[in-house]
């Protein structure tokens, strides 16, 4: 089912197995795939991680707004809560902790992933709440065979007709797993405030993830020994005037050694597309260093990146939030509300190139 909607957000471009671009895309973002994950050949939906290199950047104000109005335009929507141990998502949309979370279905593995998604109280979107810290045993991560079971989950979403979009509001920080969830999605989608130790947290943020991409891309193509010297290589970097050629620039000149493996990662990397989402904006000045981030994501650190939008500081945000409301719903006519609409638009689009 595809909608027109008067928000101006199309229906996400299908993926035709036979075009040759598509299926090059294709190759490089089951490339960069953490071990264990095979989305297989059939139809998926858009997969959007919501990220952040720390915490209070309003990482779950993006995930909840931006889902929301993805289904307001009439897509069929599935928000997932993979903020382990500190899972607050459902109080974004007025909703009391349910008693079915992602730790049953993933963890103690007595439901299904899409038996514990619950209405969100916007048509076309279900959530799936994070658990409390007591419902995870102790255990404050996703173990690798976790990490299997929820992507076959969402992998079979569009096909069982749950989600042409899922939204995963990822942990804060560089945690291995939240990496992981990061890579595993077709569009990351990175939640930045204008401040310095955001921005260096970012960057962080993305450097975690470069190095694993290379360790990913290491582990599907047989080559782990290669990837580790790929590896030590890019890191030292971080000394010396060579710090200024960047981990890009860096990459390419291994290619002299390792052409087939440094073209294997240059195609993860393109088969993963990078947004840039900069929070509580009060000025141009606040908007420009999304543009420069744009930039340095990509010359710095090689990703495919875009600037995706920005979002005005507003006592809105906080208000809703007291409401227990979602913000488009409780402002619909803020200057906030309209650009949530404008980064909807963006995702789309970013990942009609996924």
């Amino acid at each position: 089912m595809t909608h027109l909607t008067t928000d101006g957000l199309g229906p996400v471009p299908p993926l035709p197995a036979l075009d040759p671009a598509v299926a090059r895309r294709r190759r490089g973002y089951e490339l960069g795939l953490p071990p264990g994950l095979a989305p297989g050949n059939r139809p998926l939906p858009l997969i959007v991680a919501v990220g952040s290199g720390k915490g209070g950047v309003g990482k779950s104000l993006v995930s909840a707004n931006l889902a929301a109005r993805l289904a307001a335009a009439g897509k069929q929507v599935l928000c997932v809560d993979l903020d382990v141990g500190g899972a607050n998502l459902h109080t974004y949309f007025g909703l009391s902790q349910p008693a079915e979370t992602l730790a049953e279905a993933v963890m103690a593995r007595r439901r299904s992933l899409f038996d514990v998604a619950v209405a969100s109280g916007v048509p076309g979107l279900k959530i799936v709440a994070g658990g409390r810290e007591e419902a995870w045993g102790g255990a404050l991560s996703l173990d690798a065979q976790a990490t299997r079971t929820l992507f076959a989950s969402l992998y079979e979403a569009k096909v069982r007709g749950v989600a042409d979009i899922v939204i995963l509001d990822l942990g804060a920080g560089t945690h291995r797993h939240t990496i992981d969830f990061f890579l595993a999605a077709h569009v990351g989608l990175l939640t930045v405030l204008p401040e310095p130790t955001s921005i260096e947290n970012a960057y962080q943020f993305l450097k975690g993830a470069l190095l694993r991409l290379v360790d990913n891309v290491g582990e599907r193509a047989g080559a782990s020994g290669v990837a580790e010297e790929a590896k030590a290589a890019l890191v030292e970097i971080g000394q010396g005037p060579s710090a200024a050629q960047g981990y890009a620039d860096r990459l390419r000149r291994l290619g002299a050694v390792y052409p087939g493996f440094v073209s294997q990662v240059a195609l993860a990397l393109q088969g993963r597309p990078l947004g840039i989402a900069i929070n509580q904006v009060r000025s141009q000045k606040d908007i420009d260093v999304g543009r420069s981030m744009e930039l340095i994501a990509e010359r710095y650190f090689g990703f495919q990146s875009r600037f995706t939008g920005y979002l005005n500081y507003d006592e809105a945000a906080w208000k809703s939030l007291r409401n227990r409301r979602l913000l488009i719903m409780d402002f619909p006519h803020s200057v906030l509300s309209r650009r949530f609409m404008e980064l909807a638009r963006s995702v789309v689009a970013l990942g009609a190139t996924a």
